[in-house]
């Protein structure tokens, strides 16, 4: 499998602290992935060691099986690197206009480059702006710019530093749209650094998660949300909960004792006496009368098209919550709980 980026055993310290610790990723010529991470996990540090804007300590970095850094005995400058970068601030140049911008990252050698720029900024949409100076166009438009000019450059590889974070809700799905489409049709490997599930849905065919600056996990976004492996990935992936609950193990299992069930939870069994809970949404639902577990519906609110339903359970510190389309009459009735879709994770104390 040809590789458009290899990162092995690589670690960066700064000063006394370890910023990231052996980290290993590849990336498949053509994919899209999102490094994600909370503020503080080593996120943007492991993009600027990709850039040539940082050096790895220690391990090694290859960009479509060139060695760029190999901790002090190899080095290619950033320039040198063949990479486009966007930024979160947009980072164009103020005094020359958006063709202008695009125009001077397209190689000298290629004829026509107006055209092919034009072409570029008709692509993400903003073709009519080709005559303004970035500060007359709207943070949105600045940003298409901002890709259209990296795509110009004809990239080894795309970098993309939080580029969505600085705009509203709106323009933030549109512009992933955008930023999905050009980036497959120009077939142009990309990294995305962000602390935004919804990146990884909408934009990556592979995910990588930083914890305090090691990889924690790395896969398809659906293997993520299938099987996370710790409290932080589980949160980010949109699992409900966090209840600490008394671990107990059954050859080799951990399962939860409820009136009338016991529920054997996939996954390896956390080795504290208590863990961290989460379950995903539809994990609970209303069940008949006859089955499931004993319960206490004590609310159900409007959210969105759908009800979010509280169930007070005996055995449980705190209420289960789920999410259903229509809202169960409050007061006693019975539930059932998928153990599939419930997670356990080691107690760290923090939440």
């Amino acid at each position: 499998m040809s590789l458009s980026l290899q990162i092995e055993a690589a670690s960066r310290r700064l000063g006394n602290r370890v910023v990231l610790r052996d980290i290993h990723l590849s990336l498949a010529q053509g994919s899209f992935m999102v490094l994600a991470g909370e503020s503080g996990s080593g996120k943007t540090t492991a993009l600027r060691m990709i850039a040539g804007l940082d050096r790895a300590d220690s391990g090694r970095i290859s960009i479509n099986g060139e060695i760029v850094d190999d901790a002090g005995r190899i080095f290619i400058p950033a320039e040198r690197r063949g990479l486009g970068m966007v930024f979160q601030e947009f980072a164009l140049w103020p005094h020359l206009s958006c063709l202008e911008n695009v125009a001077l990252a397209v190689p000298a050698q290629t004829p026509k480059r107006n055209s092919v720029a034009l072409d570029l900024l008709a692509r993400m949409g903003v073709a009519a702006a080709a005559g303004r100076r970035p500060a007359q166009l709207s943070g949105g438009q600045q940003q298409r710019v901002g890709i259209a000019r990296a795509l110009a450059a004809q990239p080894k590889l795309l970098l993309l530093d939080e580029p969505l974070s600085s705009l509203d809700m709106e323009t933030r799905d549109r512009l992933r749209e955008e930023i999905r489409d050009s980036v497959r049709a120009a077939g142009v490997s990309a990294v995305l650094v962000s602390h935004d599930p919804a990146d990884c849905w909408s934009l990556a065919d592979y995910v990588a998660v930083l914890e305090q600056g090691v990889i924690r996990q790395q896969g398809s976004p659906r293997s993520l949300w299938e099987a996370p492996q710790t409290a932080y990935i589980a949160r980010f992936t949109g699992a409900l909960g966090g209840m600490v609950v008394p671990v107990v193990i059954r050859d080799g299992k951990a399962v939860l004792d409820l009136p009338g069930v016991t529920l054997v939870l996939p996954g390896p069994a956390p080795t504290t006496p208590h863990a961290r809970l989460f379950w995903r949404e539809d994990a609970v639902t209303p069940a008949a009368a006859d089955t499931g577990v004993t319960a206490e519906a004590l609310s159900a609110d409007f959210e969105a098209g759908r009800f979010r339903v509280r169930w007070r359970v005996a055995g449980l510190p705190q209420p289960l919550t789920g999410y259903v389309p229509i809202p169960p009459p409050l007061g006693p009735m019975r539930i059932g709980i998928d153990a599939g879709k419930l997670f356990l994770f080691h107690d760290d104390g923090e939440f």
